[in-house]
């Protein structure tokens, strides 16, 4: 075989390995071969007691473990909670339950409760002078991984429903002097359309203070439980084949063995020259001492 032959036949190698090499890179991150860092955990989850409105509860935030709980003389609080309850597998109607009984308990009611397999929810209406206890009773239901305080001053409120509902009720009492001294039906009507809207205003501001007292009176407690779901095994699970990434990975392969090659060739390329060369000179030798014996 002639030497440019050689030359030529390496470098066809050369230029197919770099192709194959350059695809089989180009599939890598498509199908997950490329090389990944670990993913970093998230910070396990603690509990959080976090305090909101401190001025309204008449304290500051403390470092201590256990939250205290006292509302300014004289100052109208509603007063809510949110707890995030973790328990364990078939728990969920168990700690409901138990939810239910605090609530009892403490002298409130259960507003509201939810339950299904993998979780549920209540919200407990608890006297303000007993939220504290209640609070700490439900934490003990399970893995607390939640808690927060949530306190609302609306006494600037209540004082102005009062001004409004006071208001509105003098001017009733004034309609219903003036309504007798009509001096014609016209007049009647038009006091008695003008009562039936001051009517109507005071059962309005009458609602929203009696709702302002439920709030007041009873604390808010809205407790979340969440629990392991259960794991759904298959009936049949059937193999699945991808040839995309089994042909990612031949290319991969391939791509290895021809850089192999090709180092080896690099590498022993001063070799291959030095032992062409002594071919060479070598068959000129030959030719040579067949000449002379011709010639003889």
């Amino acid at each position: 075989m002639k030497l440019w032959r050689v030359f030529a036949i390496t470098l066809a190698s050369l230029v197919l390995g770099f192709a194959l090499g350059f695809l089989a890179a180009s599939l890598q991150p498509l199908y997950g071969f490329e090389e990944r860092a670990p993913a970093v955990k998230p910070a396990s989850e603690s509990a959080a007691y976090t305090l909101q409105a401190a001025r309204a509860l008449g304290r500051a935030v403390s470092g201590s473990s256990e939250p205290a709980y006292s509302l300014p003389e004289g100052r109208k609080v509603a007063v809510e909670g949110y707890v995030r309850l973790r328990v364990g597998e078939g728990e969920v109607e168990t700690v409901a339950d138990r939810l239910s009984a605090i609530a009892e308990r403490f002298g409130g009611y259960v507003g509201e409760m939810g339950v299904w397999e993998s979780g549920g929810y209540a919200i407990l209406r608890i006297p303000s002078d007993r939220y504290g206890e209640a609070l700490e009773e439900v934490k003990k239901l399970g893995e607390a991984v939640e808690v927060r305080t949530v306190a609302v001053d609306v006494t600037e409120r209540y004082v102005d429903l009062s001004a409004r509902l006071n208001a509105s009720r003098a001017l009733e009492r004034r309609l219903l002097e003036m309504l007798p001294q009509a001096r014609n039906v016209e007049e009647m009507l038009r006091v008695e359309e003008y009562l039936a809207r001051v009517r109507a205003d005071v059962e309005r501001y009458e609602a929203q203070l009696r709702n302002l007292e439920r709030r007041v009176q009873f604390s808010t407690i809205h407790v979340q439980i969440e629990a392991p779901p259960k794991e759904v095994k298959p009936l049949v699970r059937f193999p699945t084949f991808d040839v995309l990434p089994a042909l990612a990975g031949a290319l991969g392969l391939l791509y290895s063995v021809i850089y192999a090659l090709i180092t080896a060739v690099i590498g022993l390329s001063p070799l291959a020259a030095l032992g062409a060369t002594g071919y060479l000179a070598y068959r000129k030798v030959r030719a040579n001492a067949r000449q002379k014996q011709q010639t003889r």
